[in-house]
């Protein structure tokens, strides 16, 4: 899902919570509310949330709010919320995090490889199945399946 601003990040999550559609700035300041004042009895009747931040980078602001509440509100006792977050670079927190951001990320780091060849082609021919009927069958097959070829080929090289 691309954001037009990370702030929107805020309404997503709501929205993914509730069913309830609100401005980003209202919903971060329902959500403020759901996750750092839970008492343990209302915590109890809530069901755990995780979310999975992926491409960390794009929400990358000079204040940094956006990632700081996200990453703040696991902190806070009952909030039951889990934040994943995915990067496409290890040293994103020490290069581009701010220090407050910084401490309320985990430590834990897992490093994926990046994809072969035949990885890349399975993926790409497994995302196009559902479109194949966009074209024309001949020309889709040929002129599409050698572009395919050559950049998977400039990809893995």
């Amino acid at each position: 899902m691309k954001l037009s601003n990370p702030q929107e990040a805020y309404a997503i999550l709501y929205r993914s919570l509730t069913g309830k559609k609100t401005t980003p700035h209202q919903a971060a300041t329902l959500l403020e509310k759901r996750f750092a004042s839970s008492s343990p009895a209302s915590a109890s009747s809530q069901k755990s949330c995780i979310v999975l931040m992926d491409e960390l980078d794009l929400l990358v602001t000079k204040k940094q709010e956006v990632l700081y509440s996200f990453f703040d509100w696991p902190n806070k006792t009952n909030s039951r919320l889990i934040v994943i977050a995915v990067a496409n670079t290890m040293d994103l927190p020490e290069r581009v995090l701010i220090n407050r951001v910084q401490s309320r990320l985990g430590l834990t780091r897992i490093t994926f490889e990046p994809y072969n060849h035949s990885q890349l082609v399975a993926i790409v021919s497994n995302r196009l199945q559902g479109i194949s009927g966009l074209f024309y069958p001949l020309f889709f097959f040929f002129s599409f399946s050698s572009w395919l070829l050559t950049l998977l080929t400039l990809l893995a090289s």
